[in-house]
């Protein structure tokens, strides 16, 4: 035998061996793979509709099962950015998940399905648990299923290309050339696939457009009634010059819910159910409940997770159809008769004492906002505005039922995960205007703010300056007790450091508690103070 000839070296087949596929094919092919399931679960999600991508399901049990800590840490940092921030974060992962799985699949090809198999799932038990119905869940199998067969068919593809690339040195120069034949099939595979996967989210994004869109033009062509009571028009005088006015323009009142992607309801199809413990149930169209009589209100809302001093909370005219009506239309409530509960239509709930809707603050079904439809993302085509209690338990949005229930039968969805359920507006103020850390000049300076105290009223604000006495200031004209007030104080401003905080009274006397408290688990609490320099 002739110990100095050279063979060519069998070329693999149906094993793939470590030393023929880089960890980078590997982890494109993995990563390709994830991408195609993640696009596919996009667009069956679309067609099939209340059937939750992989994203919107994942991202629904974080927001339903983080704890209260990180969820208020991330809305202090990022604000009304954290579900773009979420989504981002959760494909990041499932793409990274996707290329560490390619890379393992060089040495064991079956922990490459094995590890497919556990992610669908998961996916299909993440759909499971959010309380969707067999049709949903029978959905979610399918999508969980042809999603892990294409990543499945996607490696087996791309590894075996991989697998054609191997150059063994001692192979003839024609026979690498050959081989090098396999490098350019997989460069091929993972750019057509990674085109596919393109050209599938694009698809998904212009659909989701498209059909957001369409809910525009039906919210566009919508004609206000006029109302049966309207709230005086907001005076010049209910602003302060230097700070934003008193009426928060649509385009940034702040937005704080659970919906990972805004609900795009067909108005035509859309109708509100009012059942549970009334005397008889009852359903109205949106064309039913857009004719009926309707108030004209101003009122703030306010997320109780704003902290001392936080943004989360907007003033605007609200239009809609008084609960006290849509009661009588149902017989009014029966025995047992304890809560409030609004249902969304992606299934949140909320949920507060019936009393509090019979006390005089007015509960309405609002399908207005500041003289036109509820834009979608607050709420469109109908949202539940009450005055005096924060959002988690009553500003149900996207709203298609209410139920009267009693409290042991059914807990609303923060409720359920440790809040309070006795969610009334506590008494806030805030300093708008200087802006902490910002120097000013040395002289006369006027600081102003807003304060609230919803259904109770603002009755003084007062503004201390380092340990000096506390100063009442100028509050700009009432607007009603259920909306903020504006207020100013002139300064005369002197050189050097100075600490600013403001406390609000309200019209029953009572003074803004001044101890400090976070915002989990029923409001934060504290008087707003500021460092600023004065140069």
């Amino acid at each position: 035998m002739d110990m100095n000839a050279t063979s060519t070296p069998p070329r693999p087949a149906a094993s793939v061996d470590v030393n023929l596929v880089s960890r980078r094919q590997g982890a494109v092919a993995g990563g390709l793979a994830a991408g195609a399931a993640l696009v596919l679960s996009e667009l069956i999600g679309l067609l099939l509709p209340g059937h939750p991508s992989l994203l919107q399901g994942v991202g629904d049990q974080i927001i339903s099962n983080a704890p209260a800590g990180v969820r208020e840490w991330l809305i202090g940092l990022v604000g009304t950015a954290d579900k773009p921030l979420l989504l981002v974060t959760i494909t990041v992962v499932l793409l990274t998940g996707g290329c560490i799985l390619g890379i393992v699949a060089r040495v064991r090809p079956s922990l490459y399905r094995i590890g497919v198999i556990l992610v669908s799932v998961l996916a299909t038990a993440t759909v499971l648990t959010l309380g969707s119905g067999m049709a949903t869940a029978l959905g979610s199998v399918v999508i969980a299923g042809v999603g892990a067969f294409v990543g499945q068919w996607l490696y087996s593809r791309l590894v075996a290309d991989a697998a054609a690339s191997y150059v063994d040195p001692l192979m003839p120069t024609q026979d690498r050339k050959k081989a090098g034949l396999g490098r350019r099939q997989f460069l091929q595979g993972a750019t057509w696939t990674a085109a596919g996967v393109a050209v599938g989210g694009g698809i998904a994004f212009a659909a989701r457009r498209a059909l957001g869109n369409g809910v525009e033009v039906a919210r566009a062509a919508f004609a206000l009634a006029k109302p049966v009571f309207t709230d005086p028009v907001v005076p010049v005088s209910a602003s302060v010059a230097g700070i934003d006015p008193a009426i928060t323009p649509n385009a940034v009142f702040y937005r704080i819910d659970t919906a990972l992607y805004v609900p795009q309801i067909d108005i035509e199809a859309w109708s509100l159910t009012l059942g549970g413990r009334v005397a008889k149930s009852v359903s109205f169209s949106f064309k039913e409940l857009s004719a009926m009589p309707q108030v004209n209100r101003v009122v703030t809302l306010t997320c109780v997770s704003n902290d001392v001093g936080g943004n989360l909370v907007g003033n605007a005219r609200w239009q809609g159809v008084p609960l006290r009506h849509l009661l009588e239309l149902a017989g009014g409530p029966t025995k047992g008769a304890e809560q409030v509960m609004g249902v969304s239509d992606d299934g949140f709930t909320a949920g507060f004492p019936l009393a509090l809707a019979l006390d005089g603050r007015e509960p309405f079904v609002a399908i207005a906002m500041n003289g036109e439809a509820l834009p979608v993302e607050h709420g469109f085509p109908a949202r539940l505005v009450v005055p005096g209690l924060y959002g988690y338990v009553s500003a149900t949005k996207w709203l298609t039922t209410i139920r009267l229930t009693s409290f042991a039968e059914d807990v609303g969805f923060w409720v359920q995960r440790g809040w309070l359920s006795d969610g009334r507006i506590q008494s806030a103020s805030r300093i708008d205007r200087p802006t902490g850390g910002n120097g000013i000049a040395v002289g006369h300076y006027v600081v102003a703010g807003r304060a609230w105290h919803q259904h109770a009223g603002v009755g003084q604000v007062q503004v201390q300056v380092d340990a000096g006495p506390w100063q009442e200031a100028t509050l700009a004209d009432s607007m009603g007790i259920d909306a903020w007030r504006l207020w100013s104080l002139p300064w005369q401003a002197t050189s050097g450091s100075h600490q600013l905080r403001v406390r609000m009274v309200d019209l029953a006397g009572q003074v803004q508690p001044g101890i400090d408290a976070p915002t989990f688990p029923g409001a934060a609490s504290g008087w707003h103070t500021i460092n600023v320099t004065v140069a």
